[in-house]
């Protein structure tokens, strides 16, 4: 990769280690989800208020650089090759990743109450109707089904086969038209759907209605962005203090109407309130972010090459350290604002050790 575009691989791993900072903040937030792993009873509005921020953006980033790093490695490697290193890095961490490493992180939800039978027991019968879940994994399972669209609008469009020849920047109107489009399908989704419903007797992927295609979206909009040269030194770059700007609001505003959606979530003008709050949020993290480590965080010093090589090991493992490391802390008597710290630390140490292990193993070093 251009030296330039380290950044990217900067801010993909910071993200991946937010998803950490989300998960061991959700066993010490207050009005945690009922099935959430863990709940610990030292609990705190702070993490409430982190989970309600964090869980906004990461994903749509993660798509969104998924996307642009997926075309140019389709036009450089070819369809063949691109699915073989796909199958080898994306579709084998999802299904061992399904049947070994989700099944023990549902079971910690029987566990941590104390209504766990036995495991073996657990796997054969809860863990395939009621308590079925992909974990962590579920994004990999959307990366695939994007990975597909991808390829096949590649076949039908030549557009896509041909590297990216002219820096185009997007209109003033195209974010606009962008947020409004993604806060129509969640609006439109809400109607039918809670907005933190999960889908998962499709057992193959497993999804939130309401955010489905803003994922998409986002990965779209990641390949748009590669085609257009966002990001190279004679393309498009976000200006940060603009989009910082409008990144504190839209929080603000987010956190006003989400709080609102847990009594009054029916009524429309609540639902419209979030449903832009989210979208606008979600796409001023992006170019705010975007921006600020292309200004700032563009390194390729050893320790970023470290955090970002051991970042999707951080990602496939963190959860069994997490809900387990929690579990654990359920007996230690002190402060949420001295257990979350412990937890964050030692299961992303945790992960990294095994990371740095298991890479040095002859055939799995090609899938981290």
């Amino acid at each position: 990769m251009n030296q330039r575009m380290y950044f990217l691989d900067n801010l993909r791993a910071v993200v991946i280690f937010l998803v950490v900072v989300l998960h061991v903040s959700l066993c010490y937030m207050k009005f945690a989800p009922s099935w959430w792993f863990v709940i610990d009873p030292a609990q705190s509005m702070f993490f409430t208020y982190a989970v309600m921020l964090i869980d906004v953006p990461i994903m749509a980033v993660m798509f969104f650089l998924a996307g642009y790093f997926a075309l140019p490695s389709l036009q450089k490697h070819g369809q063949h090759r691109f699915w073989v290193g796909k199958f080898r890095r994306i579709i084998i961490p999802w299904v061992l990743g399904v049947l070994f490493l989700s099944p023990p992180a549902m079971y910690m939800i029987l566990l941590s109450r104390g209504k766990a039978p036995g495991y073996m027991e657990f796997w054969a019968g809860p863990f395939w109707g009621p308590l079925y879940s992909q974990s962590v994994f579920w994004f990999l399972g959307l990366l695939v089904m994007f990975y597909l669209i991808l390829c096949g609008c590649y076949r039908l469009f030549p557009g896509l086969q041909s590297p990216p020849r002219v820096s185009r920047n997007p209109s003033p109107l195209f974010p606009i038209l962008f947020i409004s489009v993604s806060a129509g399908y969640f609006l439109g989704m809400n109607q039918f759907f809670p907005v933190d419903k999960w889908i998962t007797d499709c057992y193959l992927i497993v999804f939130q209605p309401v955010r489905l295609l803003i994922y998409l979206f986002y990965f779209g909009l990641g390949v748009l962005a590669w085609k257009r040269n966002w990001f190279t030194r004679q393309g498009y770059t976000p200006k940060l203090l603009p989009w910082l700007i409008v990144c504190l609001v839209s929080a603000v505003v987010y956190l006003t109407f989400k709080g609102m959606m847990a009594t009054r979530g029916t009524e429309l003008p609540i639902q419209l309130g979030n449903a832009l709050g989210f979208n606008v949020f979600a796409y001023s993290t992006l170019m705010a972010g975007t921006a600020l480590f292309k200004a700032f965080v563009s390194s390729s010093n050893g320790f970023w090459r470290f955090f970002s090589a051991s970042s999707y090991g951080l990602y496939l493992f963190h959860s069994l350290a997490v809900y387990y490391g929690a579990y654990y802390l359920l007996n230690m008597d002190a402060s949420p604002f001295v257990k979350a710290p412990i937890l964050l630390v030692s299961s992303t140490a945790f992960c990294w050790v095994l990371t740095v292990a298991l890479k040095k193993v002859k055939g799995i070093s090609s899938v981290l």
